[in-house]
């Protein structure tokens, strides 16, 4: 598979867009501990198709410990899911072409987050996180009631 191939069919618009948001979704999962796997399929579902954290903070992890457990979760979670689906023959070259991209911007983004965690007095980044888990946490409970309305 030919994984620069699958650059051919990504626009100029859609490279700035995904590329752009995997930079905010990197600095926004650096800080708040997760929100990257939330904010980046917004951009990749209608392109390529559908094809946390208060556990780590009550374990006694907090700041950038949090984060970076969080982090190693993310990478071995990925690498099971290339596993799967390469074997199940559904990477394109256009999937892998994005993944490229995503992680390319990504890692810089991550440094972002980092060095505003670093910055950031532990009360505040609590704060945060625990602002990233309501809010997700209003979007599920937003998400089941229309599903059942």
């Amino acid at each position: 598979m030919n994984i620069l191939a699958g650059f051919a069919d990504i626009s100029l618009g859609q490279f700035v867009l995904v590329g752009g948001m995997a930079l905010l979704a990197s600095i926004v999962g650096g800080l708040a501990g997760y929100g990257t796997g939330a904010l980046m399929p917004l951009v990749l579902v209608p392109k390529i198709g559908a094809e946390l954290l208060s556990p780590l903070m009550a374990s006694g992890l907090e700041g950038a410990a949090v984060i970076a457990t969080d982090a190693v979760i993310s990478v071995v979670t990925g690498l099971i899911k290339i596993s799967v689906f390469g074997l199940a023959g559904v990477l394109t070259a256009q999937v892998l072409a994005f993944a490229l991209l995503i992680g390319a911007i990504a890692i810089p983004g991550a440094f972002l987050a980092k060095a505003f965690v670093e910055r950031m007095p532990v009360h505040i980044h609590t704060a945060i996180l625990d602002a990233a888990v309501m809010v997700g946490g209003i979007v599920m409970i937003t998400a089941a009631l229309r599903v059942n309305a």
